[in-house]
């Protein structure tokens, strides 16, 4: 435990016994806060994740748990020949070690990614006692309870890795997901069963410190999961208050058990589910407060805190998964009640054994049952695309619940409200909808971080937007849906003039039925080579579905929109009717606005390029082939475009993409390259004489606004004085310069007139 951990334990602890004084506990947990993640940031930048490149890396580890699982293991590393150490993810085989075990690994290392071992051995060294109780829990599972053991290891360990998919997908359908990971309900019912269990023997104050002590020792034994660690500080408190005869402000308790989840994990403050586990109780306290002292019979406490709850973690799911689920509402009022008995019975067989083990199983089948029942319902499980656009609706619908059930207003009150909020959302809208035609003027084009794949957007002067590839799809992850869908919502897209797709291996094609449902594409072009993959299949039927015109696209296809025009380059008939492999198949396109020329080649490697170098041209910007892989972006290929920037779609992966060679000849080349592994989207923008690469983060939504105001307020600046609201994504940003006319009248001719500086960028040929 780290000493400024004691100290603000130590303080919190005094401040909450004198005077239960929640704000001096906020106010001490800032500066602690301050130095405890100033001092994590520090430790973060020496870690192994920030040092070590891309290839083969070896260190000694301690694994946390779930080796050999679904999911990727995290390990602490102990020692590394570079000297670094922080957390790592690694893909452990199954039966290579075991959890909390030490371990010597080497393997391939992905930056940002995880570690593939390659080689492991575990050393002879006494584990900690929580993973040695963890595996005879799990062995013991396995035993009594067959086929429903990982279901069993869930609700206990909160290991969910080996859950089939399927019924995972049902509890989060039916709004049960809670009940798969440990959450507070879990800690609460441990809890809240220890009390009882105990009245014989303890007097009445005294029993919640013997709840407070089991919920603490299962903490402890789970490796302090957010969720599990704000209930056993909520228990705790709730305890403390009993004990001195204090009634403290409910939303103080949640403050406090939220700021023992962040001295425990600093990490959680970034944690889906440490924010639903704080929406979660402050909507069902919030709910059941509403409730008139006459009116809190059981029942009706109950279905306060289902609504509460549900409301309160709507817009995180909705946010975060794309998902809400208001069949959870109805749901919960049996499976809370249910596992309250299900979850202590499970507890009993495994240390009674069989006699409790055969009712238990019962109501594990019962709670399978409500799951399965609860996700075919119609209308019980809503998605979206993640992101705000379908957040504010339940912002929306939270907010205006929480104001009536509080405030409860007359009706005049309300319509002058509904009034109000009206008009402000209408001027908003206006606003926001203005923007993108005053500030993307010229051709953008949007290199989407995907991962291992590839998705590239690009928008027309006149805002028609045209996607290259979708995104990959692997894994259970569809990033069509989770990416591409979401970016271009969140840009005002609702259809597409055009989809093509390079060729159909999945980290292209992957997120292409997520992307044809949703945007509806006027035209779809692919090389049309037939493929049996079940993928393949499903696109193509997604395509008959959405009546979209479908094409296989030839050398000499060109389409053409407000002076930009795009010219497929390859494949050509005869090459197709020979050719096998779908990446030399791969539909290469250039891009022309003006002077700027970019080429996107999908994945193709050194034989198509062999075909296709004697017609090829110095072009402004090059999208590598094949995620820089070394079968491509050969030294004749580079001599003949001679990219100015050069754009790596790549994400963690096992091929070792992109290649060290590759990364060498672009700089032998003169190319400035962007990676999308290490610094996300790359955004191209180009007036046809002028092109500008930016790599960073978007502008954030008050920036926006502000840029709105800003253009309605009658101004005596100049334009020049207002061109900070040419809202670029902030980061690293390069101009280049395409060719040599006079200086445009934009106010971004800064460089390469006759009375200016020369350009940052090389002039073209």
């Amino acid at each position: 435990m780290p000493p400024v951990a004691l100290v603000f334990a130590a303080g919190a602890a005094a401040v909450l016994w004198r005077s239960a004084s929640w704000h001096a506990v906020l106010v001490v947990a800032l500066g602690i806060g301050l130095a405890y993640g100033a001092r994590a940031r520090q430790a973060e930048a020496g870690g192994c994740a920030a040092v070590w490149t891309a290839g083969r890396h070896a260190a000694i580890v301690r694994l946390h748990d779930a080796p050999g699982g679904r999911d990727l293991a995290e390990a602490t590393i102990l020692h590394a020949p570079e000297g670094c150490g922080g957390r790592l993810r690694l893909r452990v085989p199954a039966g290579a070690a075991r959890a909390g075990a030490v371990a010597v690994v080497a393997g391939r290392y992905a930056p940002g990614g995880a570690l593939r071992p390659l080689r492991m051995r575990e050393l002879r060294q006494p584990r900690a006692w929580r993973f040695v109780i963890r595996d005879a829990v799990a062995r013991r599972a396995t035993r009594l309870y067959g086929a429903r053991a990982p279901i069993v290891e869930a609700l206990v360990l909160g290991r969910r890795g080996d859950v089939e998919p399927a019924l995972r997908a049902a509890f989060a359908a039916s709004g049960l997901a809670h009940l798969l990971a440990i959450s507070g309900l879990h800690v609460g019912i441990l809890a809240g069963w220890i009390v009882l269990l105990v009245r014989p023997a303890v007097r009445g104050r005294w029993r919640w410190a013997a709840g407070a002590a089991g919920a603490w020792l299962f903490v402890v034994l789970l490796g302090f999961p957010a969720p599990a660690t704000r209930a056993a500080a909520f228990v705790t408190v709730h305890g403390l208050a009993r004990l001195r005869h204090r009634h403290p402000v409910p939303d103080a308790v949640l403050a406090t058990a939220m700021l023992l989840v962040l001295w425990a994990d600093p990490d959680a403050i970034a944690a889906t589910g440490a924010w639903l586990s704080a929406a979660a109780v402050w909507g069902t306290t919030r709910a059941q407060a509403v409730l008139p002292p006459a009116r809190r019979r059981a029942w009706r406490r109950l279905l306060a805190a289902s609504v509460g709850a549900t409301l309160a973690t709507a817009p995180l799911t909705a946010f975060a998964f794309g998902a809400v689920a208001p069949i959870g509402v109805v749901a919960n009022l049996v499976a809370v009640p249910l596992a309250g008995i299900v979850v202590p019975a499970v507890f009993g067989s495994l240390l009674v054994g069989t006699p409790i083990a055969a009712g238990a199983g019962l109501g594990l089948a019962a709670l399978e049952r409500l799951a399965t029942l609860g996700a075919a319902m119609p209308f019980g499980h809503l998605r979206g695309d993640p992101g705000v656009g379908f957040a504010v609706p339940w912002i929306v619908l939270l907010v205006v619940t929480a104001w009536w059930a509080t405030v409860r207003p007359t009706w005049s009150v309300v319509g002058r409200r509904l009034a109000l909020a009206a008009a402000c959302g209408s001027w908003l809208a206006l606003g926001v909808a203005r923007w993108p035609a005053r500030h993307d003027a010229g051709l953008t084009m949007y290199v989407l971080a995907v991962g291992q794949g590839d998705a590239i957007a690009l928008r027309t002067p006149s805002g028609r937007w045209l996607l290259v590839d979708a995104g990959p799809r692997v894994a259970g992850v569809d990033a069509g849906r989770r990416v591409v869908v979401p970016f271009l919502r969140r840009h005002g897209v609702r259809t597409l003039d055009a989809l093509v797709l390079t060729h159909g291996d999945a980290d292209h094609l992957g997120g292409a039925p997520a992307v044809v449902a949703a945007l509806r594409p006027a035209l779809v072009l692919e090389p049309g080579q037939p493929l049996g993959t079940a993928l393949y299949l499903e696109h193509l039927a997604a395509v008959d579905r959405s009546g979209a015109r479908w094409q296989a696209a030839r050398a000499g296809d060109v389409l053409e929109s407000d002076g930009v025009r795009i010219e497929v380059l390859h494949p050509d008939t005869a090459w197709i009717a020979r050719e096998l492999r779908p990446n030399e198949n791969s539909i290469v396109l250039r891009v022309r606005f003006g002077a700027f020329d970019a080429l996107l080649t999908g994945d193709i490697g050194w034989p198509a390029e062999s075909a296709l170098v004697e017609r090829m041209g110095p072009v402004e910007v090059l999208k590598v082939g094949h995620h820089g892989s070394a079968g491509s972006t050969r030294p004749p290929w580079l001599a003949a475009v001679r990219p100015k920037a050069a754009i790596v779609s790549v994400g963690t992966n096992r091929y070792g993409h992109p290649a060290p060679v590759v990364l060498e000849r672009l700089g032998a080349a003169g190319a400035t390259v962007y990676r999308t592994d290490r610094g996300g989207t790359v955004t191209i923008r180009s007036d046809g004489r002028y092109f500008e690469v930016t790599q960073g983060r978007s502008n954030p939504l008050p920036a926006r606004l502000l840029c709105v105001v800003r253009d309605w307020l009658p101004s005596r600046a100049s334009s020049s004085s207002r061109s900070g609201c040419s809202l670029r994504p902030r980061g690293s940003s390069r101009t280049f310069f395409t060719t040599w006319p006079s200086p445009p009248r934009s106010s971004r001719a800064t460089c390469g007139g006759p009375d200016s500086p020369p350009c940052s960028g090389v002039p073209a040929r």
